[in-house]
């Protein structure tokens, strides 16, 4: 779905005075304020509304032609409290999200946004960091928030193509600023809108059902989607063979699945390489989970807690969103690779069970504890591919070696981060990812673009409560309880990770080679909270903002 137009306008003398000078371009002007007064500085009349209306200005509403406004149409699009102590940048997302929506409704479809309070200290540039205001970005915060307002999923546009029916669009948005060169708007305009692709790839894979999204379709979709694209080389495996040889963890997951041919699974990888690779700083390598439907296998999912798991393909649909925003910006300062396992863990005949002991990459022997803990199965082995790579770059001594090496595993992994941290995407380091502070740029980027995230710990438990007890098996993928009743029920999984794919090995204590890891579970962030009634939640394309912010930009 093509993003719509942006356009940035300075404001010249005054707001007013730019308001008519733009206003024949937009069929309706949405307002953005925090304090009301200041929207009563702007639109004198609403002064009675606030006498008449205890309630007004607290929520989207639609104003008739007020004052000197120059247009038909306006919606006061209040942001609520900004100085509390637990506000952020949401507050700015949430309200242009909703006048977006309501827009739509009302029939805007080329709305011009300006703030009647707007924060003093916005950024000419791209900063992310916790000594900063936590509004240094709401500029493009608003515009990301409109934006989402805007997007119906590939499976929408389906439907709607398939019964002749129009879809409600917005063709263009604006918006009027102050203190930007027009060089900085420009270079606003193309991050925002490389976030925002990257965030519909997201969304258009995560949202649909899983046939519309089966492995094979999601591997056509990219294919599709990257069809024209320079900057990326994409490969993709369909040999069940080849997937069993060079995956042995997710062919297992995947293995019952294999007896229906439109659910057979496919790995998508991606990589990008520096167009200067004298200013590469990092090299980054991205796992997504992509489970396009978790029945738990053997461990069936009962009593309703199947419901949603065609979500399970959401860190793998984060990852492909991520890298339409990589290609998009064609970052100097690093190399980009990543691979999806996309895979059904089907329940039948063929099934994995528990107290099987299957061979990972690695050559750690794996003994299964329960089938519905396939997440971790399905990524450990391409994590273990990409720390083969990283240590064949060193030996071959390739110019961007020196650099530091990070890992990292997306994934809609447990129960326990939503019971943890709620709605929140959960990330968390071994050593030499905490020395590089990875946790804390994600923390920091996401905080700043309204895609919040909280920072975890790997601890020693997380690696004992997995090794063997006894001599059939190196290490146990499994647990006696569900993840939301065991303790630390979201962070050994990711010591499961490190030691199955023989991470363990390049921690701090190895004086030659140090490679990091960064394990993200975003089950709390890929969707929102506010599911209606028995339906599925929004998908968000979480953590496209906040990795873009920490690492691209």
């Amino acid at each position: 779905m093509e993003l719509p137009t942006i356009e940035l306008h300075s404001q010249t003398e005054s707001l007013l005075n730019t308001l008519q000078e733009t206003s024949a371009n937009y069929d309706g002007l949405i307002i953005v304020f925090s304090d009301k007064q200041s929207l009563v500085e702007l639109v004198p009349s609403v002064k009675h509304h606030f006498a008449l209306d205890a309630t007004f200005g607290e929520s989207v509403q639609l104003l008739l032609p007020q004052d000197a406004i120059p247009h038909q149409r306006v919606l006061i699009a209040p942001t609520g409290s900004l100085h509390n102590d637990f506000d952020d940048a949401r507050r700015f997302k949430d309200a242009a999200y909703a006048a977006g929506i309501q827009a739509l409704k009302v029939g805007i479809t080329r709305p011009l946004v300006c703030f009647a309070d707007a924060p003093t200290d916005a950024l000419s540039h791209w900063t992310f960091d916790d000594q900063v205001s936590d509004y240094k970005h709401y500029l493009e915060v608003t515009m990301l928030g409109l934006l989402e307002s805007t997007f119906e999923p590939v499976d929408v546009r389906q439907h709607f193509a398939k019964v002749q029916k129009p879809l409600k669009v917005m063709e263009k948005v604006g918006f009027i600023i102050e203190g930007l060169t027009e060089e900085q708007q420009n270079t606003l305009i193309k991050v925002v809108s490389a976030v925002e692709a990257g965030r519909r790839v997201s969304k258009d894979i995560g949202n649909p059902d899983p046939e519309i999204m089966s492995p094979i379709n999601i591997a056509k979709y990219i294919q599709e989607q990257f069809a024209n694209d320079s900057n990326l080389k994409i490969t993709v495996i369909e040999d069940i063979e080849e997937i069993k040889k060079e995956y042995p963890l997710a062919h297992a997951v995947t293995r019952a699945s294999l007896a229906v041919e439109r659910h057979h699974p496919r790995f998508v990888h991606f990589e990008y390489v520096s167009p200067d690779q004298s200013k590469v700083k990092e090299n980054l390598y991205f796992v997504g989970k992509g489970v396009t439907y978790d029945t738990g296998g053997a461990d069936i999912k009962a009593g309703g807690h199947m419901r949603d798991m065609s979500r399970d393909k959401c860190g793998a649909a984060a990852i492909a969103g991520f890298f339409k925003t990589v290609s998009l910006l064609a970052p100097e300062q690093v190399n980009v690779t990543g691979a999806l396992a996309l895979v059904r863990n089907s329940v039948g005949p063929d099934s994995y069970v528990s107290d099987e002991v299957i061979v990972a990459r690695s050559g750690i022997r794996v003994l299964v504890g329960n089938t519905d803990a396939e997440g971790r199965m399905v990524m450990t082995d391409l994590l273990c591919q990409f720390k083969e790579k990283v240590l064949k770059d060193k030996q071959e001594q390739t110019e961007s070696s020196s650099k530091p090496s990070l890992l990292f595993t997306c994934a809609t992994l447990t129960g326990h981060a939503i019971r943890a941290y709620d709605g929140y995407g959960i990330s968390l380091d071994n050593g030499f990812a905490r020395k590089n502070k990875v946790s804390k740029r994600i923390h920091d980027a996401g905080h700043l673009l309204a895609d919040p995230f909280e920072v975890s710990t790997m601890r020693r438990e997380d690696v004992v409560c997995v090794r063997p007890g006894r001599s059939s098996e190196d290490i146990v993928s499994s647990n006696d309880l569900a993840s939301t009743m065991t303790n630390r029920g979201h962070q050994y999984p990711a010591g499961f990770m490190l030691q199955a794919s023989g991470l363990d090995k390049f921690g701090l204590d190895n004086k030659q080679v140090q490679i990091g890891y960064t394990h993200i579970d975003v089950a709390g962030s890929a969707e929102t909270v506010d599911a209606v009634a028995w339906s599925l939640p929004r998908v968000t394309g979480s953590p496209v903002a906040a990795l873009t912010g920490a690492f691209l930009l």
